[in-house]
């Protein structure tokens, strides 16, 4: 389980102090809860490894403290490196004990609405993963969405009905691209999920990044691992690895899948009223539409916007325009950098 984002695009709620992962967004429990009570009806919790962020350790701590959950099995990292880095360091622990170990990374700010199906297609996908392919949950696209990766299935692995060769990615693209792929069957949302057993995944980070490879792997508990990992570069596990490698397969899944990655996502999991309006705490709106209102402490009053998102904390306050949630990130880190 990855758990050591800040979630940026989910300011102000979201913040280095009170990362999204650990808050109640969806339902009043933190999505690290979530991600982790749906996964263990098929994963023995003693077998679940967490990777966060050093810094978030006491917040870590108190969602755990309910399921006893191991000590050992986390992993704090002492520097946010991206996705390629926790993942190889667990992915080597792992195969240390078990060489056979099959590996599902799963993020922790997802939503999933249809958990049998979600468990099924996971069990599906580990069977594919012990013939010594990589799997990737492919989503079919909503909407012409500019913040996630578009991934698209090209030929079927002969045998396997629902499992295709992964044939191009696009990261991110701008919308008029993002309006032309939603068109194309073959071209799904890249879910962050993978499967794959541990010592193929290693195996091709060997072979694509081999400094990479040799940096992580080469970690060692002690004194110098900070030194070790802030060597290491912060990098994607899909720049790095998932969009080099042809070991890489599609498998087209519907269980419910939202990532909560942006104000946007809100409307697809929160109830709206007749207007389209999402009005969370104390909000009171006289004649907007599609606009979402969220406080956390004070009282806000709208009138005659549209397609807005309003965000309100103790800290700060946001007010923009739906179509420009995804700058949300740059406005954050201009935050940051101004008022260090």
């Amino acid at each position: 389980m990855l758990a050591g984002g800040i979630g940026s695009r989910f300011w102000p709620i979201s913040s280095n102090a009170q990362p999204k992962q650990f808050l109640g967004i969806h339902s009043a429990k933190p999505m690290i809860c979530e991600t982790l009570e749906r996964i263990t009806p098929l994963i023995n919790k003693e077998r679940v490894f967490i990777a966060a962020g050093r810094n978030n350790i006491g917040k870590l701590n108190h969602c755990l403290k309910p399921y006893e959950f191991r000590q050992g099995n986390i992993f704090l990292e002492p520097l946010p490196k991206n996705t390629l880095p926790p993942i190889a360091y667990l992915a080597n622990r792992i195969k240390k004990t078990d060489k056979d170990a099959v590996i599902v990374v799963l993020p922790c700010d997802h939503v999933i609405r249809k958990d049998k199906n979600f468990l099924a297609c996971i069990k599906s996908g580990a069977d594919i993963a012990r013939l010594g392919f990589i799997v990737t949950m492919g989503i079919k696209p909503l909407r012409p969405e500019t913040g996630y990766g578009y991934i698209m299935a090209g030929k079927k692995i002969k045998g396997k009905k629902l499992f295709y060769k992964a044939a191009k990615f696009i990261e991110k693209p701008p919308l008029a691209t993002a309006k032309r792929l939603i068109k194309n069957p073959k071209y799904f949302w890249n879910s962050g999920i993978f499967i794959f057993k541990a010592g193929v995944f290693l195996d091709e980070l060997m072979k694509l990044d081999r400094g990479q490879f040799n940096l992580i792997t080469g970690l060692k508990e002690g004194g110098r691992f900070d030194a070790s990992w802030k060597k290491i570069k912060a990098v994607s596990v899909d720049y790095s690895v998932m969009e080099k490698s042809k070991k890489l397969v599609v498998m087209p899944a519907e269980y419910g899948w939202v990532d909560l990655g942006s104000w946007q996502a809100v409307e697809e999991v929160t109830k709206k009223d007749a207007s389209g309006n999402i009005l969370k705490g104390r909000c009171f709106d006289l004649g907007s539409k599609n606009t979402t209102v969220w406080s956390e402490s004070r009282i806000i009053g709208t009138i005659g916007l549209e397609d807005m998102v309003v965000v309100e904390t103790k800290e700060a306050v946001l007010v923009c325009k739906k179509n420009k949630c995804q700058d949300i990130k740059k406005l954050f880190f201009k935050i940051k950098t101004t008022l260090k």
